[in-house]
């Protein structure tokens, strides 16, 4: 009789248990989706104080990132850097929070640290076109007219259409003493104005 008692406890126990993770599931879903709409609409604060509400262990990579994008919002890279970090803790191949990250380095001028973030988020996503073009404005900061070039390159294979990086790319032909080349790509980027 103990053991039956037990056995069905135990039954109900985990069908309690499962239950709970999914309704649990459920509220995280809507509370990020309730911050999200805030955030689109520029309530930032209380868009920040119901993801912070969350418990730790709810709070994934996206989260860290919302987050991010707020402090950033308000002014402090500090706090962003910091949740871009957690975010990467939580799923070191989230490549938009290296992207976040190669921007707000670059921002600050360490060309250096920002281009490792942008290759960081290209090697999680081969496809992501505003890593390449940002990654290729870092390294025209350093003087690296060549890779540059390489990287608008590929950037305008993504998007095809980016005015910015059919300029820069001109620009680069330009620093490489490869005027033909500037002048084909300038003259692409007047036709699409």
């Amino acid at each position: 009789m103990y053991y039956f008692i037990m056995k069905n406890f135990f039954k109900i126990f985990l069908t309690l248990l499962i239950l709970s993770n999914f309704v649990l599931a459920q509220d995280v879903k809507e509370v990020k989706d309730k911050a999200i709409a805030l955030y689109v609409t520029k309530n930032y604060d209380e868009a920040k104080k119901i993801l912070e509400s969350l418990p730790i262990n709810q709070k994934d990579s996206e989260t860290f990132l919302l987050l991010s994008n707020i402090a950033q919002e308000n002014g402090n890279d500090n706090l962003a850097i910091k949740y871009l970090n957690n975010a990467i803790d939580k799923d070191n191949t989230y490549y938009r929070a290296y992207y976040n990250l190669g921007c707000i380095l670059a921002k600050r001028k360490s060309y250096n640290l920002a281009s490792k973030n942008f290759e960081l988020a290209l090697q999680f996503k081969k496809d992501f076109s505003p890593a390449y073009y940002n990654l290729a404005l870092c390294r025209m900061k350093e003087g690296n007219y060549s890779e540059a070039k390489k990287d608008l390159i590929k950037a305008l294979q993504y998007d095809p259409k980016n005015k910015d990086c059919m300029y820069n790319l001109a620009y680069c032909y330009k620093k490489l003493n490869k005027l033909k080349q500037a002048q084909k790509i300038l003259d692409k980027y007047n036709e699409s104005t």
